[in-house]
């Protein structure tokens, strides 16, 4: 995809493709996190129906950082490496995020500058519910015309 300076106009706005976040996939990213041994492990509102109930769920929930994952990847395929060397990425989860439901990100430039551009940087549901909201800067490598 991407997006180079020129083409970062304020009000421009980038969707991403739809993500499904079935419940294997979720499963999956929970045991790839690095974590130490547990003797006794607790049941967790990401896995487990019970936990997530008395926690006031009315299922178990997605780890808020595969929606930030999906935010985080979104920006290095827009801006590649100029996200990666000096960008910077903030969020909050607004609402919970349910096994089954479809993720779309999205990222519109707020503001820029010759040296960064600013985005304000979101994500959906099916139902076009915001489920995290966020800003995210992107450097802008100045070129300079050979000698």
């Amino acid at each position: 995809m991407n997006a180079s300076a020129t083409h970062l106009d304020v009000g421009r706005e980038f969707v991403g493709e739809p993500y499904p976040l079935d419940e294997a996939e979720a499963h999956a990213y929970v045991a790839a996190l690095e974590r130490p041994a547990q003797r006794h492990p607790r049941p967790s509102i990401h896995g487990d129906i019970e936990a997530a109930r008395k926690a006031g769920f009315r299922a178990p929930i997605a780890a808020g950082e595969q929606s930030y994952a999906l935010v985080a990847n979104f920006l290095v395929d827009l801006f590649g490496i100029a996200f990666l060397r000096g960008g910077k990425l903030e969020a909050v989860f607004v609402k919970p995020v349910f096994y089954g439901q479809r993720l779309t990100v999205h990222a519109r430039v707020s503001a820029r500058t010759e040296s960064a551009a600013e985005l304000e940087v979101w994500v959906e549901n099916e139902d076009r519910e915001r489920m995290l909201s966020g800003k995210a800067t992107v450097p802008i490598a100045a070129h300079r015309p050979p000698s």
